[in-house]
């Protein structure tokens, strides 16, 4: 049988949210939970990777411990040719039926698993939905959306499980920005739409207080 990934029509997305050709989007975003319950559903895999009239929700959370941010390095190993040695500040996946999980929660439901699948993370981090990342100017953006999700660790304690298929330490915003042309396109849209404009406003705070 065929993979089932989680789709919403690329029509009724940008019916309620603003449209970006690439970027980060925040506005809006409040209406996501209603419009998946509304509009989404689970297709094979086959059509939705070559049917830009859907686009495959993809949670993609931010690892975060005060200034430092959680850099994975993947390995060759990745089934993923696209991403082989490629760097991310992200962990996310696919949405696939999961057994027992509410229709409402699909998007909650797969970021608790892809991230008890790819790291763990000491008890006690609080997440929080920043916005959607969209880029439809390549093949592969036209039938993907990202659900940004920043995850607020409590600790430094945060480990990569699969080992096999990635490494994974903390690093400030400098090496970030120094290490920008090996990030992956999405990581490179969190960094500029999100993480270095908050930065930026965290400094010029410090400097007028």
């Amino acid at each position: 049988m065929p993979e089932k990934v989680f789709v919403l029509p690329a029509s009724s997305l940008w019916d309620r949210v603003p449209y970006v050709e690439k970027g980060l989007i925040t506005e809006g975003i409040d209406e996501l939970t209603m419009l998946v319950t509304r509009c989404g559903s689970f297709i094979d895999r086959p059509k939705a990777e070559d049917d830009p009239a859907y686009k495959q929700i993809i949670p993609y959370a931010v690892i975060r411990h005060s200034e430092r941010y959680f850099l994975l390095q993947r390995k060759s190993t990745q089934s993923e040719q696209r991403l082989h040695n490629r760097s991310s500040i992200g962990v996310g996946g696919h949405i696939n039926p999961l057994e027992g999980a509410p229709e409402s929660d699909v998007i909650g439901g797969c970021l608790t698993r892809e991230i008890n699948e790819e790291l763990f993370i000491a008890p006690g981090y609080r997440e929080t939905l920043i916005g959607l990342i969209n880029d439809d100017t390549t093949e592969v953006g036209r039938v993907h959306l990202g659900v940004l999700f920043e995850i607020d660790s409590l600790s430094l304690d945060v480990q990569v499980r699969e080992t096999h298929k990635m490494d994974g330490a903390w690093a400030l915003l400098d090496h970030l920005e120094q290490s920008y042309d090996k990030l992956e396109t999405w990581s490179q849209i969190v960094f500029d739409s999100y993480l270095y404009p908050r930065f930026l406003r965290a400094l010029r705070a410090a400097k007028a207080g």
